[in-house]
């Protein structure tokens, strides 16, 4: 790298170094790129993350075919379910849901583009043109270009015969470049997290402020979305502008906080942050069992790969059951018996989705320390009441949100909580006894999504048995006894199980002892 340097920084005598001589722009990017690729290309495992990148492109093959025959029909759907006459009104006015969708993948799925600066810090070549670099990788990225598989078929269908080609080209550039807005913003979500966990917050209030302005306050955002749609698509000079002042804001804010970032780094300042706000000193009060709830919010926050599977697969969950409740005339609303498998499935999924991830990792999360764990004198039956207790924290917090709707009318309160007491109690129940038997090695440290190191074909039946077996049961008392009767079972099973929790928990404890040698075995591999 430095010899590439050299021809620019060296001129007239030997060994007189002229200052202030930089490569060409053009030049410096086209080095930095071989750089990275000579990264990629040196890596010890280079082997397998050539395989998993090939896994990845040929998955989002599918997933841009997939988009491209959906934007030849895209017009007519919208048509069918829209409001407006034309299919592009009918688009414009679920843009803000659009682009949430677009926030909250990349926000769990993308990484920040990054590169080692400090070796390029001795040489004469501004932080800036480094930042700008990444930066600019934003406009080659696949996370920016995925939608357009689906945009492009649709405007050429939708724009074209009413405004012109022209004005259809133009909306998609517009629309590619929100999409590079919304990856900027991302950006800035992720550096600002490494900074202070609690910045967490930040992009949960966006998304639920977006989501309660249409819902809960009656704010029309389909209609000024589509107010706006509809000026760029006559060619208002005020959306470009606006757009290119949103993107500067955004390009400058990333700069300054990679800067900030890199002054850090050289100044050898260490972020411990993220650990004050996974530890909780209210639970401190509560000894060990406090002590194994702070290290389990830890475990969950630190571990990429549990992170991005619980708060996602939360998240969609409860944003799925909220929609489908606001929905007019959706499956909750009906008189009939028609969507009553799916109002039980994803009423108990949203309360219990944190149990129902972690709970099939109960003793396997902590597999790369069982061995030192189980030779203190920390006892595991604390361990298993202090993560049944977080679980059903969640389920409660969840209980707490979906009052709202039911205060609205949109959900009966006797079914939620019979549904909380349900999932807390015999859904909980089923979960902790087969995690016993999962035996495999869990790497907390590993790849996030698409990753199923850890899991075996066993445990996933299992769980997905567990899941649907308590929905099956209840369907089937519907069917003989009617809603009442099924709200009255979920609610006594419920308080049953959940009153003698320490009972089935001690006899899960138990029968973990009986084969913790051949577990741990299973754990070492």
């Amino acid at each position: 790298m430095i010899q590439y340097f050299e021809k620019y920084i060296r001129q007239g005598e030997p060994g007189k170094i002229v200052k202030n001589i930089n490569p060409q722009k053009s030049m410096l990017q086209q080095q930095l790129r071989q750089h990275q690729w000579k990264s990629f290309r040196r890596n010890p495992l280079f082997e397998r993350n050539l395989a998993v990148r090939i896994f990845m492109f040929i998955m989002f093959g599918f997933l841009a075919l997939e988009f491209l025959a959906l934007g030849f029909v895209f017009d007519k759907f919208l048509l069918k379910t829209g409001t407006y006459t034309l299919a592009i009104d009918v688009f414009n006015s679920i843009l803000l849901y659009v682009f949430l969708a677009d926030l909250v993948i990349k926000l769990f799925l993308k990484q920040n583009q990054s590169m080692q600066i400090a070796p390029y810090l001795t040489l004469p070549v501004k932080r800036s043109r480094l930042f700008d670099f990444l930066l600019l990788k934003e406009f080659g990225s696949f996370w920016n270009w995925y939608w357009l598989f689906l945009i492009v078929p649709f405007a050429l269908k939708s724009v074209t015969p009413y405004y012109g080609l022209e004005t259809a080209f133009l909306y998609i550039l517009f629309f590619y470049l929100l999409c590079i807005a919304v990856s900027l913003i991302v950006n800035l979500i992720h550096s600002l997290i490494s900074k202070n966990g609690w910045f967490y917050i930040a992009p949960v209030l966006l998304v639920a402020l977006s989501l309660a302005l249409p819902f809960l306050f009656n704010v029309p955002t389909g209609d000024y979305t589509q107010r706006a749609g509809d000026g760029l698509l006559n060619n208002h000079p005020l959306m470009w502008m606006g757009l290119i002042v949103f993107l500067a804001s955004l390009w400058i804010c990333n700069r300054t906080l990679m800067r900030t970032a890199v002054y850090s780094e050289l100044q050898g300042e260490k972020t411990e942050k993220i650990s004050s706000f996974s530890s909780l000193s209210f639970l401190d009060r509560f000894g060990a069992i406090g002590d194994f709830m702070n290290l389990e919010i830890k475990m969950i926050l630190r571990s990429k790969r549990l992170k991005q599977q619980t708060i996602l697969v939360a998240l969609l969950c409860f944003w799925f059951f909220v929609m489908q409740l606001y929905i007019p005339n959706n499956i909750y609303q009906r008189a009939d018996e028609s969507g009553t498998f799916a109002m039980y499935l994803y009423c108990i999924l949203t309360l219990g989705t944190l149990g129902l991830i972690m709970g099939q990792y109960i003793f396997t999360s902590e597999s790369s320390f069982f061995d030192g764990l189980m030779v203190r004198r920390s006892s595991l039956f604390d361990l298993l009441q202090s993560k049944y207790i977080l679980y059903s924290s969640y389920s409660l917090l969840i209980t707490l949100l979906l009052l709202i709707p039911a205060i609205q009318g949109k959900l009966s309160i006797l079914f939620l909580l019979s549904a909380f007491f349900y999932t807390i109690g015999p859904v909980f129940f089923l979960i902790f006894q087969n995690a016993v038997y999962n035996k495999t090695h869990f790497d907390l440290f590993d790849k996030g999504m698409m990753n199923w190191k850890g899991q075996s074909g066993n445990m996933i039946a299992i769980t997905m048995i567990t899941m649907f077996i308590p929905i099956l049961l209840i369907l089937i008392i519907k069917v003989i006894w009617g809603q009442t009767t099924v709200c009255l079972f979920m609610l006594i099973t419920g308080l049953l199980f959940t009153l003698t929790v320490k009972y089935w928990l001690a006899s899960t404890y138990k029968r973990f002892l009986k084969r913790k040698y051949k577990n741990m075995e299973g754990f070492r591999n």
